[in-house]
């Protein structure tokens, strides 16, 4: 039998497998029972109706959003149904994720058992198909490399650039890790053969171009409709940091900044504190400067990730703390961090799965029902989008008048007409109203379908309600 050769983190095989396979079938369990909604739609539609040059150099920069995800949707979009291939593609990219995380992460086991079903890793970052599903796979597979990012520098720095491609935050931490390796490099120069230091002038020049691409492309428009503004306040920036690292670790402020403390005593040890404060202090400043929502916190907490991940790496040679304990506390620290993402995790799971995340399936379902797709429907707000990639056209006639494309136009020329009154004197058979004032006026001349009840689900609570109200004209 041959020796072997696994060192003393990994676990067996059979383990491996295991963990892999329960996350496979909770997933799918919740993820049968999951209704896509309007972030998860737009992606869709604006790959599917928009041409490669045109995806490319115009829309993104409406979108706010690299176009990686877009560019693997939109072969796709094109060939497949929306549901569930959008559902299928991000699962399928999100157990990849796990299984290169047991493969190949350095965590210690309790770590690596509890890790994957942590609330983005689990939930937020696979059940709901966004772009930042690709997040942890890309962070993992940096990880993986990352010692021996300069012998497979043409490696490292295209994951650099795939993970800089999927969302404006994440390229702060592609930029990070490549002034650290940048860093490295200078201080190694001189012993390196002429051969590599021309492999690593190249890389640089290559992720630095790729940047510069990338910021052509999603340079905002003066006509752009959202988050055009800036926001240079001292009291936001700090006010984003203490919520924002509150909310990555335990939503309680003293558990959090202990977490915090240990995380930075600890990296500090193991020589990643620059690469850990460079990544979340630059990604924390653009969310007060810019924007900031919830699921962004996932890519806070990756960034918390990364370091860890080549912490434990190098957790076996001599750190800057010799205190034999001192491991212990962090390992305790982060299983605290994990464990509460679990339960986050637990909860949003079950009550996607015993609720509703979005209406737009039913009412699409609805519409097909009762032979209404070539009706005269009329439907307000982004959040109706949620229904259109359901349907091979553009369903709603006050919305790009009918006809492709179907997908939001985050413009101030958007044409949308979502004013009731306006509405009303078109006369549409079928009157869809996102999230709508409660209770439900009645509207004459209109029989009231029904409220079609939805819910955002972040962590342990409902963040938004995402009910649409639909009438249908009488005879």
């Amino acid at each position: 039998m041959p020796k072997d050769k696994r060192t003393w983190w990994q676990l067996s095989n059979k383990v491996d497998y295991l963990i892999v396979g329960i996350y496979v079938i909770l997933g799918i369990l919740v993820l049968r029972k999951h209704e896509p909604w309007a972030d998860e739609a737009q992606a869709w539609l604006i790959a599917r109706d928009s041409g490669l040059f045109e995806l490319l150099f115009q829309r993104l920069r409406y979108e706010g959003h690299p176009g990686l995800w877009y560019l693997i949707l939109m072969i796709p979009s094109r060939i497949f149904p929306y549901y569930p291939t959008i559902q299928v593609i991000c699962f399928s990219i999100a157990v990849t994720s796990v299984y290169v995380f047991v493969r190949t992460s350095p965590f210690p086991t309790i770590l690596k058992i509890l890790f994957p079903f942590t609330y983005f890793i689990f939930y937020q970052y696979a059940i709901v198909a966004r772009s930042y599903a690709l997040l942890p796979l890309l962070i993992f597979m940096i990880g993986s490399i990352y010692a021996q990012k300069s012998e497979r520098v043409y490696l490292f720095t295209i994951l650099l650039c795939l993970l800089a491609y999927t969302s404006v935050f994440s390229a702060l931490i592609a930029i990070s890790v490549m002034l650290i390796h940048f860093f490295h490099t200078l201080q190694s120069w001189n012993r390196l053969e002429p051969e590599k230091q021309k492999q690593q002038i190249i890389s640089f020049a290559i992720f630095t171009l790729f940047l510069l691409l990338m910021a052509i492309q999603l340079w905002q428009p003066p006509d752009s409709s959202f988050a055009k503004n800036y926001h240079f306040d001292l009291h936001r920036v700090k006010s984003m940091f203490v919520t924002v690292l509150d909310e990555i670790f335990f939503e309680i402020q003293p558990l959090s900044h202990l977490a915090l403390a240990i995380s930075c005593l600890w990296f500090w040890s193991q020589r990643v504190l620059l690469l850990y404060f460079l990544s979340s202090f630059s990604i924390i400043l653009l969310f007060a400067i810019k924007y900031y929502n919830s699921w962004h916190q996932g890519i806070l907490f990756l960034a918390w990730i990364l370091p860890m991940w080549i912490s434990f790496q190098k957790s076996d040679t001599t750190g800057r703390i010799t205190w034999t304990y001192f491991s212990r506390i962090a390992t305790i620290t982060f299983t605290a961090v994990f464990i509460v993402h679990m339960y986050w995790a637990y909860s949003s799971a079950i009550s996607d799965y015993h609720g509703s995340y979005s209406g737009g399936q039913a009412i699409a379902n609805y519409i097909k029902e009762n032979d209404l797709s070539n009706a005269k429907i009329y439907a307000t707000s982004f959040w109706s989008t949620s229904i259109l990639p359901f349907f091979k056209k553009n369903i709603f006639a006050n919305h790009n008048q009918g006809q492709r494309p179907a997908f939001w136009f985050w413009s101030d020329n958007n044409k949308h007409n979502s004013n009731l009154d306006l509405i009303l004197e078109k006369q549409p058979d079928l009157i869809i109203i996102g999230r709508p004032t409660e209770p439900l006026t009645e509207i004459n001349g209109y029989q009231t379908v029904g409220l079609f009840e939805s819910n955002l689900y972040w962590k342990n609570k409902v963040k938004e309600k995402n009910h649409f109200a639909v009438y249908r004209k009488t005879e």
